[in-house]
């Protein structure tokens, strides 16, 4: 994030911070607000899309005020009850400061959506606020071995519906919940200017009455330095609606552009929204079928469909990405994710699989290798070494098993089991010799329990991965974490 910026953020949250109402987004205090969402949507207490995160307050709020918990399912009741509660607060209190201390046995090799993280150890000092039209957040992360960063920090205004943002925090786009094949948290937030819309109610406009609730965001962003083709932009944009009871649709599209060497120009944002074609490695002429897009292009499709079983909610959901002509979107030859959940015990229970497996374009036999790949951008798509979709590369399939619970009293446990399978991985051995070209099989279980105590949160969980590479034994990693935040209200 620009140095400008930053003391744009700094100024706002110390000059406003007498007469502030926290955050416009659900879960960027805690992410697990946003599970609760959920749960009150599959129910149908909430009428709202849910498969975005972070999701706006507004619209989600009005709801949440005119609900009647009794007689709610139990499950139902304790989501409600978060809800409305972390609402309170919002209204209530005039800040909303934390500092948080993250410790790792070892750096996560697979983070999620909120159990361990990439890093190895983090400080982070947090402070987020809002006064009238303005919402600011500024986030202060420290590692051990010196370095800073500003991640989670973010300037936003509210222009009628929609809002207007300057910032870096996560996202995830998709209904699954070990992974997301598009935008996830395994890789640090890029820092991005964004207009998205402020609410996901339903359109006032007679014209825009089918969508039934809606959302949008699109987005301009910076990519790091230290890559094959330094200084590359990002363009990322997703709409979501839910035009009939129980159906959540949603489109993404992500474009990586620009940067030395490529076309970098203002209007050329514009030939890579339209699909501009040109000539591969600068040839003055060429045939349309030797003609590339400019950019790199992914294209993303993914539903969810909830319907009740016995007063039990079943959700069935999906994700296609395509990554090649975007103009053309190939189901048959696309990154995939699917799977099904229900509530067991008042727990939600997921079982889902994924697969990354994409043959290349124009390959003549059966190529692979290029999910996340780019002719190119050779540094793929990925931010600091790290995917910004799916956390298990390239030829990657997965199955996991997983359940969440959520306690009367604010305890959180989570748990799951994976199996994960990578052909021509690249992985380093224990004397840090590069291995390419193998393949390795992993079955991972993990878990964490959080817990509140007053103004304090304390999350401990631990991840075992067997590990085996080709006829290989199998190698044995436990992983073991803890955060700890003090929240200053």
């Amino acid at each position: 994030m620009p140095r400008i910026t930053l003391l744009l953020v700094i100024f706002a949250v110390f000059f406003y911070s007498n007469t502030l109402k926290a955050s416009p987004w659900v879960g960027t205090i805690d992410p697990q607000l946003h599970y609760d969402v959920q749960v009150l949507t599959e129910f149908g207490y909430l009428d709202t899309t849910a498969t975005t995160f972070p999701l706006p307050w507004k619209g989600i709020a009005k709801q949440l005020e005119r609900l009647n918990l009794s007689g709610m399912p139990d499950t139902a009741k304790v989501s409600a009850k978060r809800l409305i509660h972390y609402l309170i607060l919002q209204k209530r209190n005039t800040t909303f400061s934390s500092v948080t201390a993250y410790g790792a046995t070892e750096r996560s090799r697979f983070a999620s959506f909120d159990g361990q993280q990439g890093e190895k150890a983090r400080m982070k000092f947090s402070t987020e606020t809002r006064y009238k039209r303005l919402a600011t957040k500024i986030s202060v992360n420290l590692e051990p071995n010196g370095e800073k960063n500003y991640d989670q920090s973010f300037l936003a205004v509210q222009l009628g519906d929609w809002n207007l943002r300057v910032g870096s925090i996560d996202q995830w786009w998709g209904p699954a919940h070990s992974n997301s094949l598009l935008f996830s948290n395994n890789a640090r937030p890029i820092p991005t200017l964004a207009l998205s819309r402020s609410t996901s109610e339903p359109s006032e406009s007679p014209w825009l009455g089918f969508l039934g609730p809606w959302y949008a965001t699109a987005q301009v962003g910076q990519l790091e330095d230290s890559r094959d083709v330094p200084d590359a932009k990002i363009w990322a944009s997703r709409f979501v609606s839910k035009p009939v009871n129980g159906l959540e649709l949603g489109l993404s599209w992500i474009a990586v552009w620009g940067g030395d060497g490529q076309p970098d120009r203002f209007q050329d944002i514009f030939k890579v929204l339209t699909f501009h074609k040109r000539c591969a490695q600068d040839i003055i002429e060429c045939t349309d079928d030797q003609k590339t897009h400019v950019g790199s292009h992914l294209l993303g499709i993914d539903f969810k469909y909830t319907f009740n079983i016995a007063q039990q909610p079943f959700n069935l959901y999906a994700q296609y990405i395509d990554e090649g002509d975007s103009g053309e979107f190939n189901v048959a030859n696309s990154a995939n994710s699917f799977g099904i959940s229900t509530y067991w015990y008042g727990a939600k229970v997921y079982l889902e699989k994924s697969d990354t497996n994409v043959s290349c374009d124009n390959a003549v036999i059966d190529v692979t290798s290029c999910f996340y790949e780019s002719g190119t951008y050779s540094s793929g798509y990925r931010y600091y070494s790290r995917e910004l979709g799916d956390n298990r590369e390239s030829d990657a399939d997965m199955l996991s098993l997983g359940v969440l619970k959520h306690f009367v009293d604010g305890d959180v446990i989570e748990a799951s089991i994976r199996h994960i399978r990578i052909d021509d991985a690249e992985i380093f051995s224990r004397n840090l010799t590069s291995l390419k070209g193998i393949t390795e099989k992993i079955t991972q279980v993990s878990g964490y329990y959080q817990t509140v105590w007053g103004d304090w949160q304390l999350k401990v969980g631990a991840v075992l991965d067997s590990s085996k590479v080709n006829q290989q034994g199998t190698d044995h990693d436990l992983m073991v974490f803890s955060e700890l935040k003090y929240s200053l209200l």
